[in-house]
């Protein structure tokens, strides 16, 4: 029995499972998505490798590898189970080299052994397999495919998302009362889309371009409707020590993680 045929069963499962895991968790970080994809396809490929095992162990094996690191790549810690799987298949495949099925004996009845008895089975090989090399060449260049076009396809989503959002009507109420300042900054928010997971906060800088403090919409917005107002709020509570010069409000999605959209607020007398 070929063991290496069910190492890279059990790859591929693992490894589905972690694209699996990526597509469930995009929304924590939206290029999950694209790494869920390499992963996807890394995982089917490989696959090929039980087919390439019986025309030549080492393609085989080729094949399991570059997979393999398709699948580490994607997902990184989901992907690891299928990445060792896989990188096992290659070295049992290299282990099992005897039961490749690439060599065929020649029928006893045509062989003249011009009176040895001892003679052995004949063998020959039966075809010229240095073209299937092509094969884990191919799956390099179609993992490195969906990884490009994946990454093309977010930075596109991302930017439209950018251009969709507007922030108008800002204004400050800022004022300095018993050494400490008090008061904010308020806006409108509006998005021609929607968009999930958002976090939006103000970050406040001096003159001198330090930060001074950084403080979140109170109104705890977590998801964008499209063509819906938001009212905006970013209270600024410091001593009268910490003069305010700018601020910056920034727009995030996947929990903080992925910067879309930045307005600048100046301050002529807080």
């Amino acid at each position: 029995m070929k063991i290496n045929p069910i190492m890279a069963i059990l790859a591929m499962v693992f490894g589905l499972g972690g694209a699996f895991a990526a597509y469930g968790l995009s929304g924590l970080s939206a290029d999950l998505m694209t790494n869920g994809s390499i992963t996807l396809v890394s995982s089917i490929l490989g696959l090929a490798g039980i087919w390439l095992f019986n025309k030549d162990y080492k393609i085989a094996a080729a094949q399991y590898i570059v997979c393999g690191l398709g699948v580490l790549i994607g997902t990184s810690l989901f992907g690891i189970l299928g990445f060792l799987f896989y990188l096992i298949a290659g070295v049992v495949a290299f282990m099992e080299k005897d039961k490749v099925g690439n060599i065929a004996p020649i029928n006893p009845e045509y062989v003249h052994n011009f009176g040895n008895s001892q003679t052995a089975t004949v063998q020959i090989p039966q075809e010229d397999n240095k073209m299937l090399w092509l094969v884990p060449l191919a799956s390099v260049i179609i993992i490195i495919l969906v990884g490009v076009i994946g990454g093309l396809s977010y930075e596109n989503d991302m930017n439209s998302k950018a251009q969709s959002i507007e922030i108008t009507n800002v204004s400050s109420d800022l004022k300095a009362s018993y050494g400490y300042y008090s008061g904010g900054i308020q806006a409108n928010l509006k998005s021609q889309r929607d968009i999930d997971n958002v976090q939006i906060k103000a970050i406040w800088y001096s003159d001198s371009g330090a930060q001074l403090d950084e403080t979140y919409d109170t109104g705890t917005i977590s998801d964008i409707t499209a063509n819906q107002t938001y009212k905006l709020n970013f209270p600024y509570y410091q001593s009268t020590d910490n003069k305010p010069a700018k601020a910056e409000i920034q727009v995030y999605e996947s929990f903080g993680s992925e910067l879309l959209y930045s307005h600048n607020v100046t301050f002529n007398d807080a």
